[in-house]
This record gives structure tokens, C-alpha cells and sequence, in this order.
């Protein structure tokens, strides 16, 4: 049982990029790509993703037909002080293990360093998925003109086509460790 753990940004590219790049093997690696059977996805959030979460949640049930996502919140946006440094660390090791796959690649700079450094520790794969900056603006202002149908949608049956607009195949994933 793998799992992906994904800080959040703003919008929801990254972590459904991520999920689709390992369990397509379209990611590069110094070893050679297979699929990863990810069985849960774990998204840390802070109070301002709060919103993008349950849109995330709305894309992975509709463009790549998996359920099993859920929210680790942090109780700040940003860390602001050596503590919240350590309260990232302790919340990614409370859900991490060794083998599952940390992706660093939403989110602030210092929760996202907070993480990896936990994941480093447990022995969790580091990967990232780099979006080119066109496709982020495109899915920024995608996000911005369907979120609010996207937080009303409760079962596969409430699905519109044009929520798979808020991710990029394009993404290029890499696994570092």
C-alpha cells in the first residue's frame, strides 16, 4: 500500500499531475519508471487551501476516478517561526512512511522544505512535478471561473468535463529519491 502525500498551493496543479505521472510511469528517475499502484492520497493544507482541497478532491473524483483523498490541515499558512518549522515536520511523520511519496511541489517554500526533510528522514520518496508557467496560468484562471461549481460536486454523477481543465498532461514529474 503506497501513498502519496502532496503539499497544497493555490490551485490544484500538482498533486493530481503528480498522481497521474507515477501510476502512468511518466515520470523520470535515476532508476527506471514503472507504475506505482498509489492507494490513498494525503493533502497537507493550510487555512488558505482549505478551499483548493475540496476542489482537489472534486478533480481527482471526476478526471482520474479515484476517491480515497484526504486532508491533513495545518493550523497556520506559513511558517513564521522555528515551531512551525517543527509542526510540519511532526504532521508529515504522523502520516508518512517509508516507501510512500512525497510531493513537495504546491505550496508555501517552507512547508514544502519542512516536508521533505521529514520524508528524507522516514525514508519516503521526493517527487515534484514541474508545471511550464503558461499551463499554471491557464489553470489558475480555469480555477478561478469553475471552483465554485467544482466545491458543489458530492458524487461522480455531478462531474463536468470541464473541471479536467484544471490540470496539465504536460507536467513533467521527477522522482529524486
Amino acid at each position: 500500500m503506497v501513498r502519496l502525500i502532496a503539499t497544497l498551493g493555490k490551485t490544484v496543479g500538482g498533486p493530481i499531475e503528480t498522481f497521474e505521472n507515477l501510476i502512468n510511469a511518466n515520470y523520470v528517475s535515476a532508476f527506471p519508471s514503472h507504475k506505482v499502484d498509489i492507494d490513498e492520497v494525503i493533502v497537507i493544507t493550510t487555512k488558505e487551501t482549505e478551499e483548493t482541497f475540496y476542489v482537489l478532491k472534486s478533480v481527482f473524483l471526476c478526471c482520474a476516478n479515484f476517491t480515497k483523498v484526504r486532508e491533513v490541515a495545518l493550523p497556520f499558512d506559513d511558517i513564521a517561526a522555528p515551531e512551525d518549522f517543527v509542526t510540519v515536520r511532526e504532521k508529515v511523520r504522523e502520516v508518512l512512511r517509508a516507501g510512500d511519496y512525497l510531493d513537495f511541489t504546491g505550496g508555501r517554500k517552507a512547508i514544502s522544505a519542512a516536508a521533505a526533510l521529514a520524508a528524507r528522514e522516514i525514508g519516503a520518496h521526493l517527487v515534484t512535478s514541474v508545471i511550464d508557467e503558461d499551463e499554471y496560468d491557464r489553470i489558475r484562471k480555469r480555477y478561478h471561473e469553475v471552483k465554485d461549481k467544482a466545491l458543489s460536486i458530492y458524487n461522480k454523477a455531478q462531474c463536468i468535463s470541464y473541471l479536467c481543465d484544471l490540470y496539465t498532461s504536460k507536467a513533467r514529474t521527477i522522482v529524486l529519491f
